[in-house]
């Protein structure tokens, strides 16, 4: 009873009474529970500003700073975390995309061996920078002090013109691969310069000249070489039109072995055959049907050049020839004698084809990764031997023998990669394919695109303009079409509707129907090419590093989770010691929604106060971190230094779900304190 006649105490929060902190208000403190309050909540806003500035308990300030903390060091956290998984990724994709081809396109188990076809095909499809022939091989080098293992890619002249500026470490890329340096002025032909090994051949159109490489192969396989001077003298030479095809026929049989399609001026062909006398048809540019005869010895090489109506024919150099000197030769399809000049030979007359000139040549230029550099001991302008135990396999041919030769160094590369950096080699295209003796092939056909990101939506682009489009394409793959229909001609072809030819309507629908059925079996038979975007050619680095980020993503989380739940507790504590206020403000009137409005505020309050507070600590952590350059192990991670690349959507992320937990957590305790019953405090008022 004693207590009763205690002087009440108000609503005391902070300094002030609950008498005063409604004076304060300057409103009424009854709340109308059949009216809806509407404008600001001033009353909630006020007593959850009152609650958070409460000196009353220390140990409640204490718990309230520890949250703040706790939500602001995950929220941080977070952020690193996912700077440094970005800038991972930001990284990978930037060291791909300047040393490797944005989309590689290849055959299905074997390799290139028709191009030039490919590459005009893609070159036709809109976005594309420059489309080249590669090969792509395991090789062993050496040098005077060490030997390694090394992947070397041979690229064309194009793919070196495309390397960014910081990949050159020393050195100078040869940008001319193989071709021979040279001078064309007043019918005279002056060869300054050439590659080891290399044979090319000069064709004089009048006022140019265009050089094509030959390639010597050997081992009862011969080659013929077809180069087409249509437009060499035109403003056509930039066309790719097509103008039509021409055929290898054999002379016994009559029968067409190889067919290529015509161009200006380029090579049109490059035939491996069996020796023997072969018969060549074509057409001229007045449409009348033109044949020649090319006789090719064993494992011997020849060029055959269309000009108009007739072919001029090159024999391919003396296999004998040493290696280290390159050879030239000229065919001269003017009137004017021309006169060819060399390093070793000053003067000689060419009226129509010369013989194959041979002159002492400096080595094959090659680029070393950085890391293989190191590794080998070697500078620019030392010499390596390169060992390949695969020379001719790819060929099919019974002369499968290793092979070795000797390449100089021209450049040093730094890729940014240290697996790449340790082992990737650049040679010439045209020197990889004589080194390792497989004819005129390639691995695949690199392609790079103005916008590298959208390159894996070109995929479909680029095999719709390599797959047969129109009936004529369909016609050239007619005999695999031929051999898959018969395979399956006792079931059910889809799309091949016959009708008896009785009339010409049904011939052309015939027509159609057997185009659709082809084009069906190429679809279940399946694509015989496949074509990769980088992404795809890398999807082991960037699925690792995707798993790698969202694992790591997981602990800063939980530290926001657990810096949440720590807000559940607060406000429970807050709420068990306000108890007996939150009884009286009831009893006065204040309706369930206030009371949860007030502790609400109060909690997300606290989880604004600690997102923001991460928000400023993670992003001056990131910006130190860019700054210091963290060193790394590049065996472990690939790169040197840690990568960090802050973007806004981190900030978003990790804001919002800093906010979204707080929030969940303070609307529990608001409910709970809502739902407390005000009788079962003023029970327990003193």
């Amino acid at each position: 009873m004693a207590a009763s006649h205690r002087p009440r105490q108000g609503l005391a929060i902070g300094h002030a009474s609950i008498e005063d902190s409604y004076t304060e208000s300057k409103g009424s403190i009854l709340v109308d529970r059949q009216t809806p309050r509407k404008g600001p909540r001033w009353f909630e806003l006020m007593l959850a500003g009152r609650l958070l500035r409460s000196r009353r308990s220390v140990h409640l300030s204490l718990v309230t700073s520890m949250s703040i903390a706790g939500i602001a060091l995950g929220v941080a956290a977070l952020i690193v975390v996912l700077a440094v998984n970005t800038g991972f990724q930001a990284a990978f994709q930037d060291r791909i995309l300047a040393t490797y081809p944005h989309v590689v396109v290849m055959r299905r188990g074997v390799d290139l061996n028709d191009w030039r076809e490919v590459v005009e095909r893609v070159q036709k499809v809109s976005g594309v920078v420059v489309a080249a022939p590669a090969t792509y091989d395991d090789m062993m080098l050496s040098a005077a002090a060490g030997r390694a293992g090394a992947i070397v890619r041979g690229v064309t002249p194009e793919v070196l013109g495309n390397l960014p500026p910081g990949a050159l470490v020393q050195g100078k890329l040869v940008q001319t691969g193989e071709m021979p340096k040279f001078s064309w002025n007043d019918a005279v032909l002056s060869v300054k310069s050439g590659v080891a090994a290399a044979r090319h051949a000069f064709v004089v159109t009048g006022p140019t000249v265009q050089v094509v490489p030959m390639l010597t192969i050997g081992a009862g396989v011969g080659t013929i070489e077809v180069f087409d001077t249509q437009g060499c003298s035109s403003a056509k030479n930039d066309e790719r039109d097509q103008t039509g095809e021409f055929y290898l026929i054999n002379p016994d049989t009559g029968d067409v072995v190889r067919r290529a399609l015509r161009g200006h001026c380029r090579i049109d062909a490059h035939w491996e055959i069996g020796p023997g006398r072969w018969q060549m048809r074509w057409q001229d540019g007045a449409g009348v049907q033109q044949d020649t005869y090319i006789d090719l010895g064993n494992g011997g090489t020849a060029l055959a050049v269309l000009d108009r109506a007739r072919v001029v024919v090159l024999p391919g150099p003396d296999p004998e020839l040493e290696s280290a000197v390159a050879a030239v030769a000229v065919v001269n399809l003017t009137q004017v004698p021309v006169r060819l000049q060399t390093p070793e030979q000053v003067d000689q007359t060419v009226a129509e084809v010369s013989q194959w000139q041979a002159f002492s040549a400096q080595l094959p230029a090659i680029a070393l990764g950085e890391g293989l550099a190191k590794r080998l001991q070697v500078h620019v302008g030392e010499e390596v031997r390169a060992v390949s135990p695969t020379r001719g396999m790819d060929r099919g041919t019974e002369a499968s023998t290793s092979s070795s030769g000797r390449f100089r160094v021209s450049a040093i590369l730094r890729t940014g990669f240290h697996d790449h950096d340790q082992r990737l080699a650049l040679v010439d295209f045209h020197a990889a394919q004589r080194f390792l003796g497989r004819g005129d092939i390639a691995r695949w056909v690199e392609i790079r695109v103005k916008d590298p990101i959208l390159a894996s939506s070109q995929t479909d682009a680029f095999r719709a303009a390599l797959e047969p489009t129109d009936l004529g394409d369909l016609m050239l793959g007619a005999g695999e079409l031929h051999k898959k229909l018969l395979e399956i001609q006792h079931g059910t072809v889809t799309g091949l509707e016959l009708q008896p030819p009785n009339h010409a309507v049904a011939v052309v629908d015939n027509w159609i129907s057997g185009v659709r059925a082809a084009r069906s079996v190429r679809v279940r038979t399946g694509n015989v090419w496949r074509v990769i975007d980088w992404e795809e050619m890398n999807r082991n680095i960037f699925d690792a590093a995707r798993m790698q980020k969202v694992a790591m993503s997981l602990f800063p989380f939980i530290i926001v989770l657990v810096a949440a739940l720590n807000v559940v507790g607060t406000q429970a504590v807050v709420v068990h010691e306000r108890a007996r206020d939150i009884a009286i403000l009831r009893a006065m009137g204040a309706t369930r929604r206030s009371v949860a409005a007030i502790f609400l505020l109060q909690g997300l309050t606290v989880g604004i106060l600690g997102t923001l507070l991460g928000l400023g600590v993670g992003g001056l952590c990131c910006l130190l971190l860019d700054a210091v350059g963290y060193p790394l192990d590049p065996q472990v991670y690939l790169i040197s230094r840690l990568p960090v690349v802050v973007e806004p959507m981190s900030f978003v992320l990790a804001g919002g779900a800093a906010i979204v937990l707080a929030f969940a957590a303070a609307w529990y305790a608001a409910q709970r304190a809502a739902s407390r019953a005000p009788v079962d405090a003023l029970r327990r008022l003193d």
